[in-house]
């Protein structure tokens, strides 16, 4: 008996009326496109969100216990790391402050917009971000700061030229700030922007968020760097021993994920994206449905006729699985290119880290692939239906 592989019925079948194959593409492209989308907006959440906590340049990570989430404001006494720093095999720890609910960055004749203002002590490589250490020195200047370049533009700021961003004017809660230079981050769903300073400059925009004390006395969150050699899993373990229990110590890679599974499970906004992807495979495996059943049915005679010469039932169930293999294939690749295409100018309008990587467009095609062939299990019922008694 004839192989399926002999005979290639299903690409046949595909390709033999372009106009029908053309929207057949596009059909399934755009349920491609559906969940390309709701994936990007997905991760571009989980992204955006723990970019502060990448570019820190940090082994381990000191929290309040009760801080659940990067924009609570849970805070802890400086004092911890000080404590954190007798550790044996802490490097150095250092402070790293965050405002955001009464930072508002105004220009002239504006009503102005929060920003979410990041802060470290001169001197200590709290950030992994050349743009910082580049302009370390400039920053301890009085009522300097860098801007994030991906801040969004209703600011006002001019990003990306630097002699016009040095000049232009502009107040920061109530007092002039002066952008020296520029630098990389990202904005996320909870900020538009970000600003940068050192912790002097801090205590002149926000000299009361201490309730009367040294506004340096609190910290959001505590910077540590191990020393060289030394296993920052085992020092963890020492400073946890050691420091009393309104903190916490994380590693980073501990840290980041925390933060991550807040925002996946913990908000609304996780669940909705992950609705908004299901919808789009169910969307998908409607239309490739229709797609693939109207295209056995157009030729229900011939599929009665391979019958009525012996061709096995699972002939034509190798015949709509390859079928909707090659659909997925098709339909994927122009989603993927107009994904891309999106991805890009969205990220340029929105600030959002939308990232296609290939592990992620790998799982979009695990989805294609499921779609489609969950389409051909439904239809196939009409291709076994076929009645050789048909011809007659």
């Amino acid at each position: 008996m004839p192989r399926f592989r002999r005979i290639p019925l299903a690409y046949k079948n595909l390709t033999h009326d372009y106009r029908r194959l053309a929207v057949a593409v596009g059909g399934i492209g755009f349920a491609v496109l559906l969940m390309f989308m709701q994936t990007g907006f997905r991760f571009a959440l989980l992204d955006s969100t723990v970019a502060v906590i990448d570019d820190l340049n940090a082994d381990l990570i000191i929290a309040s216990r009760a801080k659940f989430a990067l924009p609570s404001e849970q805070r802890f006494p400086r004092q911890r790391l000080v404590q954190a720093e007798s550790c044996p095999g802490v490097a150095a720890a250092a402070p790293l402050y965050v405002e955001n609910p009464v930072a508002v960055l105004r220009r002239p004749g504006d009503k102005g917009h929060p920003i979410r203002v990041l802060a470290f002590p001169e001197g200590e490589p709290v950030f992994a971000i050349p743009q910082v250490a580049q302009r370390a020195e400039e920053l301890e200047r009085p009522f300097t700061a860098l801007i994030d370049r991906e801040s969004k533009s209703k600011f006002g700021v001019p990003v990306d030229d630097l002699e016009k961003l040095r000049n232009h004017r502009a107040e920061l809660s109530g007092r002039r700030i002066r952008f020296i230079g520029a630098f990389s981050m990202g904005t996320d769903f909870a900020n538009d922007g970000n600003v940068i300073m050192t912790a002097r400059n801090f205590t002149r925009y926000f000299p009361f968020r201490a309730r009367g004390n040294d506004p340096l006395s609190i910290v959001d969150l505590g910077v540590v760097r191990v020393q060289e050699g030394a296993e920052p899993a085992a020092v963890k373990e020492r400073l946890a021993g050691l420091l009393p229990d309104d903190v916490r110590v994380f590693t980073k890679s501990e840290f980041r994920d925390a933060e991550t599974e807040f925002w996946r499970t913990s908000t609304p906004v996780g669940y909705i994206f992950g609705v908004g992807m299901a919808l789009g495979f169910v969307v998908g495996v409607i239309i490739c449905y229709q797609i693939i059943y109207a295209s056995i049915s157009s030729h229900m005679p011939e599929f009665a006729t391979l019958k009525a010469m012996g061709y096995r039932d699972r002939y034509f169930i190798s015949l709509v699985v390859f079928e909707s293999v090659y659909l997925s294939v098709l339909g994927f690749v122009p989603g993927l290119l107009v994904s891309w295409l999106l991805y890009a100018v969205l990220a340029e309008w929105t600030g959002l880290l939308m990232l296609l990587t290939p592990p992620r467009a790998a799982l979009v095609y695990l989805f294609t692939v499921a779609m489609c062939v969950t389409s051909g299990c439904l239809a196939m019922r009409r291709a076994l239906a076929a009645d050789p008694a048909e011809l007659f």
